[in-house]
């Protein structure tokens, strides 16, 4: 005689109704993670076409035979009173961008920096051979408003590109406001510049390069084109089998490009009197 079996439903606890379920909660918060990161990885990966520097032998040491535009590069002054020389480089380097792209260029800085050695001279500019009439200029009181002020430049497509100056003090300034930065270049193809203090040489940033910059004496007192000692210290895409551990290079301003000097002749030091006073000035501007 078969035996009657009684079917009585389970009963599961609280936590064990919770334990069964949670990595499927856990699994729908990947997968919504996951599709609201896949449009910025395409954005970040997609690749932004390069613009030369006017040099062969400095564009042959970077990755795409120049520099990327629509991502985040980062210049350093190289030592202490090296960072007029950063900020002059990073002007060329601006002036090179827009001869190739239209649209404006917003450059962002501290207001302290601005009512002091920071203010741009518009025949400075033209003589370097940046146009005034496509610089917008914003002043900021904080570091977060400088960085706040960039990503929502790089929004703008028709603007070309974006500068900032930040201090060594700018603790806003990390890896995460970095990339930021960068998917938000990557996304409008706007080309950012952030212009730092020399200690951040070995911080970790979403930056595509990252540049040393120095100063040299002018080949003629006064009137020579601009000349720096450059150092590519950092470089996303790896480097090039070209690559030098630095270049002599000088800005000429009727062609707007980049290019190796002749040899320097034997001469005085390039740190005169009067130029140590300017680079100290900048350094306590920072």
């Amino acid at each position: 005689m078969k035996q009657a079996i009684e079917m009585k439903p389970v009963q599961r606890t609280g936590r064990e109704i919770s334990a069964t379920t949670a990595p499927e909660k856990t699994g729908s918060v990947l997968d919504a993670l996951r599709s609201r990161i896949a449009p910025q990885e395409r954005f970040a990966s997609a690749p932004r076409p390069s613009f030369s520097l006017g040099s062969e032998a400095l564009d042959a040491a970077l990755p795409g035979h120049g520099l990327r535009t629509g991502v985040l590069h980062e210049i350093l002054p190289a030592g202490h009173g090296d960072f007029a020389a950063g900020l002059g480089f990073g002007i060329c380097l601006l002036a090179r961008l827009l001869c190739q792209r239209p649209g404006s260029l917003l450059w962002v800085s501290p207001a302290h920096l601005a009512s002091r050695e920071g203010a741009l001279y518009p025949l400075g500019l033209a003589a370097l051979g940046l146009d005034p009439n496509r610089l917008i200029q914003i002043q900021a009181r904080k570091p977060i408003d400088v960085l706040w002020a960039l990503e929502e430049g790089l929004s703008h497509a028709p603007i070309a590109a974006v500068a900032g100056i930040l201090p060594d003090s700018a603790r806003a300034y990390d890896f995460a406001a970095s990339r930021r930065l960068a998917l938000r270049a990557a996304r409008h193809g706007v080309t950012a510049l952030i212009l730092r203090g020399r200690q951040a040489s070995k911080e970790s940033t979403a930056a595509e390069t990252r540049w040393s910059v120095a100063s040299l004496p002018a080949a003629s007192a006064g009137t020579g084109a601009p000349r720096w000692r450059l150092a590519l210290i950092k470089s996303r895409q790896g480097m090039s089998r070209h690559f030098s551990s630095g270049w002599d290079v000088e800005w000429d301003h009727d062609t707007l490009s980049f290019r190796l000097p002749a040899p320097l002749a034997d001469r005085a030091p390039g740190h005169t009197p009067w130029r140590r006073g300017i680079d100290h000035a900048w350094a306590e501007a920072l």
